[in-house]
Protein backbone atom coordinates (compact mmCIF):
# COMPACT_ATOMS: atom_id res chain seq x y z
CA UNK A 1 0.00 0.00 0.00
CA UNK A 2 2.83 2.34 0.93
CA UNK A 3 4.77 1.32 -2.13
CA UNK A 4 1.58 2.15 -4.39
CA UNK A 5 1.05 5.61 -2.39
CA UNK A 6 4.84 6.58 -3.40
CA UNK A 7 4.07 5.69 -7.17
CA UNK A 8 1.08 7.81 -7.35
CA UNK A 9 3.10 10.52 -5.24
CA UNK A 10 5.62 10.44 -8.35
CA UNK A 11 2.93 10.17 -11.18
CA UNK A 12 1.36 13.02 -9.82
CA UNK A 13 4.64 15.26 -8.93
CA UNK A 14 5.96 14.53 -12.45
CA UNK A 15 2.93 16.19 -13.86
CA UNK A 16 2.91 18.88 -12.13
CA UNK A 17 6.83 19.65 -12.47
CA UNK A 18 6.19 19.19 -16.73
CA UNK A 19 2.90 21.24 -16.33
CA UNK A 20 4.84 24.14 -14.96
CA UNK A 21 7.51 23.81 -17.25
CA UNK A 22 4.94 24.04 -20.24
CA UNK A 23 3.15 27.43 -19.31
CA UNK A 24 6.04 28.84 -17.70
CA UNK A 25 9.07 28.50 -19.93
CA UNK A 26 8.15 26.72 -23.42
CA UNK A 27 4.81 28.48 -24.34
CA UNK A 28 5.39 32.18 -23.51
CA UNK A 29 9.28 31.40 -25.48
CA UNK A 30 7.56 29.75 -28.60
CA UNK A 31 10.41 27.06 -28.32
CA UNK A 32 9.98 23.98 -30.69
CA UNK A 33 9.37 21.12 -28.73
CA UNK A 34 9.16 17.46 -28.76
CA UNK A 35 6.84 14.73 -27.54
CA UNK A 36 3.28 15.28 -27.02
CA UNK A 37 4.03 19.49 -26.26
CA UNK A 38 5.33 19.49 -29.95
CA UNK A 39 2.73 18.07 -31.34
CA UNK A 40 -0.21 20.25 -29.35
CA UNK A 41 2.11 23.38 -30.51
CA UNK A 42 1.99 22.44 -33.74
CA UNK A 43 -1.86 21.43 -33.66
CA UNK A 44 -2.10 24.96 -32.01
CA UNK A 45 0.15 26.65 -35.18
CA UNK A 46 -2.22 24.75 -37.33
CA UNK A 47 -6.18 25.46 -35.90
CA UNK A 48 -5.23 27.72 -33.24
CA UNK A 49 -6.83 25.83 -30.38
CA UNK A 50 -6.75 26.13 -26.82
CA UNK A 51 -3.49 24.38 -25.43
CA UNK A 52 -5.01 21.76 -22.61
CA UNK A 53 -7.92 21.10 -24.86
CA UNK A 54 -5.27 19.73 -27.26
CA UNK A 55 -3.46 18.26 -24.89
CA UNK A 56 -6.41 16.47 -23.46
CA UNK A 57 -7.34 15.15 -26.75
CA UNK A 58 -3.38 13.45 -27.68
CA UNK A 59 -3.94 12.07 -23.70
CA UNK A 60 -7.56 10.79 -24.49
CA UNK A 61 -6.17 8.66 -27.89
CA UNK A 62 -2.92 7.55 -26.18
CA UNK A 63 -4.83 6.09 -23.35
CA UNK A 64 -6.99 3.92 -26.03
CA UNK A 65 -3.89 3.24 -27.70
CA UNK A 66 -2.34 2.07 -23.98
CA UNK A 67 -5.32 0.62 -23.01
CA UNK A 68 -5.41 -2.18 -26.01
CA UNK A 69 -1.38 -2.65 -26.46
CA UNK A 70 -0.20 -2.71 -22.42
CA UNK A 71 -3.54 -3.74 -20.62
CA UNK A 72 -5.49 -2.49 -18.01
CA UNK A 73 -2.59 -2.29 -15.08
CA UNK A 74 -1.03 0.18 -17.42
CA UNK A 75 -3.93 2.03 -18.43
CA UNK A 76 -4.74 2.62 -14.82
CA UNK A 77 -1.69 4.85 -14.59
CA UNK A 78 -2.17 5.87 -17.80
CA UNK A 79 -5.65 7.49 -16.89
CA UNK A 80 -4.11 8.90 -13.58
CA UNK A 81 -1.81 11.32 -16.24
CA UNK A 82 -4.59 11.58 -18.88
CA UNK A 83 -6.69 13.33 -16.05
CA UNK A 84 -4.27 15.36 -14.38
CA UNK A 85 -1.74 16.56 -17.08
CA UNK A 86 -4.23 18.94 -18.75
CA UNK A 87 -5.96 20.01 -15.04
CA UNK A 88 -2.43 20.55 -13.86
CA UNK A 89 -1.96 22.76 -17.60
CA UNK A 90 -4.93 24.59 -16.93
CA UNK A 91 -4.58 25.91 -12.94
CA UNK A 92 -0.63 26.66 -14.15
CA UNK A 93 -1.77 28.49 -17.17
CA UNK A 94 -1.24 31.91 -14.94
CA UNK A 95 2.57 31.39 -15.53
CA UNK A 96 2.30 32.07 -18.99
CA UNK A 97 2.37 35.85 -18.06
CA UNK A 98 5.46 35.25 -15.15
CA UNK A 99 8.89 36.18 -17.26
CA UNK A 100 11.09 33.87 -15.40
CA UNK A 101 14.13 34.94 -17.09
CA UNK A 102 14.72 37.21 -20.45
CA UNK A 103 17.65 34.76 -21.99
CA UNK A 104 15.20 32.20 -24.22
CA UNK A 105 18.59 29.55 -24.07
CA UNK A 106 18.69 29.82 -20.20
CA UNK A 107 14.48 29.59 -20.54
CA UNK A 108 15.55 26.74 -22.45
CA UNK A 109 18.32 24.90 -20.43
CA UNK A 110 15.27 25.15 -17.02
CA UNK A 111 12.10 23.69 -19.56
CA UNK A 112 14.67 20.96 -20.52
CA UNK A 113 15.66 20.17 -16.67
CA UNK A 114 11.88 20.72 -15.37
CA UNK A 115 10.89 18.18 -18.44
CA UNK A 116 13.05 15.98 -17.79
CA UNK A 117 12.54 15.52 -14.04
CA UNK A 118 8.49 15.53 -14.52
CA UNK A 119 9.44 12.76 -17.73
CA UNK A 120 11.91 10.73 -15.60
CA UNK A 121 9.66 10.44 -12.45
CA UNK A 122 6.86 9.50 -14.02
CA UNK A 123 8.18 6.53 -16.47
CA UNK A 124 10.35 5.34 -13.49
CA UNK A 125 6.55 4.94 -11.35
CA UNK A 126 6.59 2.70 -14.34
CA UNK A 127 3.68 4.84 -15.97
CA UNK A 128 3.48 7.22 -18.44
CA UNK A 129 2.64 10.48 -19.40
CA UNK A 130 -0.69 10.15 -20.87
CA UNK A 131 1.84 11.30 -24.20
CA UNK A 132 3.89 10.38 -26.82
CA UNK A 133 5.89 8.23 -24.17
CA UNK A 134 3.31 5.40 -25.12
CA UNK A 135 4.18 4.24 -28.65
CA UNK A 136 7.93 3.88 -27.62
CA UNK A 137 7.15 2.37 -23.99
CA UNK A 138 4.85 0.00 -26.39
CA UNK A 139 7.78 -1.07 -28.73
CA UNK A 140 10.32 -1.53 -26.34
CA UNK A 141 7.84 -4.33 -24.43
CA UNK A 142 6.74 -6.15 -27.67
CA UNK A 143 9.82 -5.33 -29.74
CA UNK A 144 12.85 -4.58 -26.79
CA UNK A 145 13.42 -1.37 -28.44
CA UNK A 146 14.90 1.40 -26.12
CA UNK A 147 12.54 4.02 -25.21
CA UNK A 148 14.91 7.48 -25.06
CA UNK A 149 15.87 6.18 -28.71
CA UNK A 150 11.83 5.77 -30.40
CA UNK A 151 11.48 9.22 -28.53
CA UNK A 152 14.25 11.07 -29.83
CA UNK A 153 12.94 9.56 -33.60
CA UNK A 154 9.80 10.35 -33.10
CA UNK A 155 10.68 14.11 -31.41
CA UNK A 156 12.59 14.50 -34.84
CA UNK A 157 9.81 14.68 -37.02
CA UNK A 158 7.81 16.30 -34.84
CA UNK A 159 10.93 18.99 -34.58
CA UNK A 160 11.59 18.84 -38.02
CA UNK A 161 8.00 20.08 -39.03
CA UNK A 162 8.05 22.73 -36.80
CA UNK A 163 11.29 24.51 -38.04
CA UNK A 164 9.75 25.39 -40.96
CA UNK A 165 7.45 27.95 -39.45
CA UNK A 166 9.83 28.93 -36.24
CA UNK A 167 12.67 31.29 -36.55
CA UNK A 168 16.41 30.46 -35.70
CA UNK A 169 16.15 31.34 -31.98
CA UNK A 170 12.89 29.15 -31.58
CA UNK A 171 15.03 26.61 -33.40
CA UNK A 172 18.45 26.57 -31.55
CA UNK A 173 16.61 27.22 -27.97
CA UNK A 174 14.12 24.29 -28.77
CA UNK A 175 16.42 21.15 -30.05
CA UNK A 176 18.56 22.41 -26.91
CA UNK A 177 15.41 22.04 -24.66
CA UNK A 178 14.93 18.38 -26.13
CA UNK A 179 18.69 17.18 -25.27
CA UNK A 180 18.55 18.95 -21.97
CA UNK A 181 14.82 16.78 -21.45
CA UNK A 182 16.15 13.81 -22.49
CA UNK A 183 19.97 14.23 -20.71
CA UNK A 184 17.77 14.78 -17.22
CA UNK A 185 15.24 12.05 -17.86
CA UNK A 186 17.68 9.49 -18.03
CA UNK A 187 19.18 10.60 -15.38
CA UNK A 188 16.37 10.84 -12.99
CA UNK A 189 15.54 6.98 -14.37
CA UNK A 190 18.96 5.51 -13.26
CA UNK A 191 19.41 7.62 -10.24
CA UNK A 192 19.77 5.14 -7.45
CA UNK A 193 20.32 2.22 -9.79
CA UNK A 194 23.63 3.22 -11.41
CA UNK A 195 26.75 1.43 -10.03
CA UNK A 196 30.62 0.62 -11.13
CA UNK A 197 31.97 -2.28 -12.64
CA UNK A 198 35.14 -3.55 -11.75
CA UNK A 199 37.65 -5.69 -13.91
CA UNK A 200 40.75 -6.46 -12.09
CA UNK A 201 43.62 -8.20 -13.11
CA UNK A 202 46.32 -9.17 -10.50
CA UNK A 203 48.75 -11.69 -9.61
CA UNK A 204 47.27 -12.28 -6.18
CA UNK A 205 43.69 -13.25 -7.53
CA UNK A 206 43.01 -15.19 -4.55
CA UNK A 207 43.78 -12.82 -2.24
CA UNK A 208 41.57 -10.13 -4.47
CA UNK A 209 38.19 -12.40 -4.23
CA UNK A 210 38.92 -13.03 -0.81
CA UNK A 211 38.82 -9.42 -0.02
CA UNK A 212 35.38 -8.81 -1.79
CA UNK A 213 33.42 -12.30 -0.64
CA UNK A 214 34.81 -12.11 2.54
CA UNK A 215 36.08 -8.70 3.85
CA UNK A 216 34.36 -6.58 1.77
CA UNK A 217 30.44 -8.46 1.54
CA UNK A 218 30.62 -8.36 -2.30
CA UNK A 219 29.86 -10.98 -4.81
CA UNK A 220 33.04 -11.25 -7.24
CA UNK A 221 33.02 -13.57 -10.72
CA UNK A 222 36.28 -15.29 -11.87
CA UNK A 223 37.40 -14.96 -15.24
CA UNK A 224 40.20 -17.06 -17.24
CA UNK A 225 42.46 -14.58 -18.84
CA UNK A 226 45.67 -14.68 -20.54
CA UNK A 227 48.37 -11.95 -20.85
CA UNK A 228 48.84 -10.37 -24.41
CA UNK A 229 52.83 -9.98 -23.14
CA UNK A 230 53.99 -12.90 -21.15
CA UNK A 231 51.85 -15.28 -22.40
CA UNK A 232 50.72 -16.67 -18.35
CA UNK A 233 47.13 -18.08 -17.67
CA UNK A 234 45.77 -15.77 -14.91
CA UNK A 235 42.20 -15.19 -13.22
CA UNK A 236 39.98 -11.54 -13.28
CA UNK A 237 37.79 -10.35 -10.92
CA UNK A 238 34.79 -8.99 -11.76
CA UNK A 239 32.54 -6.98 -9.25
CA UNK A 240 29.85 -4.57 -8.81
CA UNK A 241 29.90 -1.93 -6.75
CA UNK A 242 28.18 1.54 -5.85
CA UNK A 243 29.70 4.59 -6.75
CA UNK A 244 30.09 5.73 -3.28
CA UNK A 245 31.84 2.45 -2.12
CA UNK A 246 34.96 2.91 -4.85
CA UNK A 247 37.09 5.61 -3.07
CA UNK A 248 37.49 3.08 -0.28
CA UNK A 249 37.44 -0.05 -2.12
CA UNK A 250 39.84 1.44 -4.30
CA UNK A 251 42.29 1.75 -1.24
CA UNK A 252 41.65 -2.21 -0.13
CA UNK A 253 42.61 -3.06 -3.35
CA UNK A 254 45.81 -1.54 -3.30
CA UNK A 255 46.82 -2.92 -0.03
CA UNK A 256 45.65 -6.76 -1.28
CA UNK A 257 48.24 -5.42 -4.89
CA UNK A 258 49.33 -2.21 -5.65
CA UNK A 259 50.78 -3.64 -8.88
CA UNK A 260 46.94 -4.40 -9.86
CA UNK A 261 45.51 -3.60 -13.19
CA UNK A 262 41.48 -2.58 -12.92
CA UNK A 263 39.23 -1.56 -15.44
CA UNK A 264 36.54 1.02 -13.73
CA UNK A 265 33.60 1.04 -16.24
CA UNK A 266 30.01 2.73 -15.57
CA UNK A 267 26.91 0.61 -15.12
CA UNK A 268 23.79 2.76 -16.06
CA UNK A 269 21.36 0.00 -14.08
CA UNK A 270 21.88 -2.59 -11.72
CA UNK A 271 18.82 -4.95 -10.27
CA UNK A 272 19.52 -8.31 -8.21
CA UNK A 273 20.57 -10.13 -5.16
CA UNK A 274 22.49 -7.00 -3.15
CA UNK A 275 21.29 -4.58 -5.18
CA UNK A 276 17.44 -2.95 -6.20
CA UNK A 277 15.04 -6.43 -6.62
CA UNK A 278 13.88 -7.31 -9.96
CA UNK A 279 10.35 -6.05 -10.78
CA UNK A 280 8.11 -5.45 -13.64
CA UNK A 281 6.87 -2.13 -14.62
CA UNK A 282 3.41 -3.15 -15.24
CA UNK A 283 3.46 -4.83 -11.92
CA UNK A 284 4.58 -2.03 -9.83
CA UNK A 285 1.03 -0.50 -9.64
CA UNK A 286 -2.16 -2.87 -9.20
Amino acid sequence: MKNNIQLFGRILLGNFIMAIAVNMLIVPSGFIAGGSTGLALIIMHLINAPYSLIVTSISVVMFVIGFLFLGKKFALTTLISTIVYPFFISITSFLEDIHLVSDPLIAAIMAGIFMGCGLGLVIQAGASTGGLDIPPIILERKLGWNVSVTMNIMDLFILVYQITYSNAEQIICGLTLVFVTYFIMNQVMTFGKAALQLMIMSDHYEKMRDLFINTLDKGATMFMIEGGYERKEKRAVCALVERKEWYTIQKEIYLVDPQAFVIVSKVSEVRGLGFKPLSKRTEMIG
